[in-house]
């Protein structure tokens, strides 16, 4: 009899345990389910890798520490992904010394660290604008904002988002605070360009009432091993300001464009039908939809209708 019960307590034991620890399972499953999703997702190594991170962090943190909503998120809702360089570019268009498109890692390199950001001002400063009277961004949704100089103050910044970066400021209301942004638009304080005597920017027309033209169209084809053709048509757009209502008598007999070199040239009416005053190779430009390239007049100061 002795022996018998002596065998039978290792079972007891081990049924107790057993019992327990369904127990602890049951209570844990009913305040919160274990995230079973983790194992399925991601190896034991990565998991246990993460694990070791966390049990450094506890050391000093505080759990509560722990995926907040600045894990991913920096200043105004910016989103910060580490070592993801963001080819996404920005179209800096206007009154600017220098027009190009700037890729967003150029604009924020420092992405990995908290409170990235850049000013405004900064930003236009580093492309050799000083003084402006406003920025205009607009998004990849057609969104956009205007804001005059005087608002864009320390706190004008511009942050990096999943799609590009966005614009934020504490100075101005949330509605302001566009996302997305692809292009910046800026009007500087000089007016360069006059147009039937009226003295005006490239940047006050871009931001005025634009189209947009389609140049420089090809048909272009590919021969297979048979001999078989494929088509495809490629183009270019250009956006612009009409520049018909611009001119004081918007069906001239002729026009007189004046260039930066001194240059006069004089063109028909029929050759300005639907022509557009743009941006092409950082000079501006009057786009003539019937004529290549090479016969558009370049680097114009003025323009006068006869």
């Amino acid at each position: 009899m002795e022996k018998k019960q002596k065998k039978s307590k290792p079972w007891i034991i081990v049924l107790a345990v057993g019992l327990v620890l369904a127990v602890i399972v049951l209570i844990l499953a009913a305040a919160k389910p274990m995230p079973i999703a983790l194992v399925e997702e991601y190896s034991l190594k990565s998991l246990w890798d993460e694990g070791a991170r966390m049990n450094e962090c506890a050391e000093c943190h505080d759990g509560a520490d722990f995926h907040t909503c600045d894990s991913c998120h920096d200043d105004h809702g910016a989103v910060e992904l580490a070592g993801i360089q963001f080819y996404a570019v920005v179209d800096l268009t206007g009154d600017v010394p220098d027009p190009s498109f700037i890729r967003i890692n150029e604009i924020l390199p420092d992405q990995e660290n908290a409170g990235t950001h850049i000013t405004v001002r900064d930003f236009l400063a580093q492309n050799g604008v000083e003084e402006f009277e406003s920025v205009t961004f607009t998004t990849n949704d057609g969104g956009f904002t205007t804001i005059e100089a005087e608002y864009l103050d320390d706190e004008a910044l511009l942050v990096p988002y999943v799609d590009g970066i966005r614009f934020a400021s504490g100075s101005l209301h949330a509605s302001t605070w566009l996302k997305g942004i692809t292009r910046i638009i800026v009007v500087g304080e000089e007016t360069p360009l006059t147009i039937d005597g009226v003295p005006t920017s490239i940047g006050r027309l871009l931001t005025g009432e634009t189209v947009r033209l389609t140049v420089e169209s090809t048909d272009v084809m590919l021969a297979d091993d048979e001999g078989n053709l494929s088509h495809a048509e490629t183009a270019n757009w250009v956006e612009g300001a009409l520049l018909a209502p611009l001119l004081s008598n918007p069906t001239p007999e002729k026009i007189t464009i004046t260039t930066r070199r001194g240059e006069e040239i004089e063109l028909p009416s029929e050759e300005i039908a639907g022509a557009v005053l743009a941006l092409d190779h950082d000079q501006v430009t009057l786009v003539l939809p019937e004529r290549g390239r090479s016969a558009w007049p370049v680097d114009i100061i003025s323009i006068d209708s006869d």
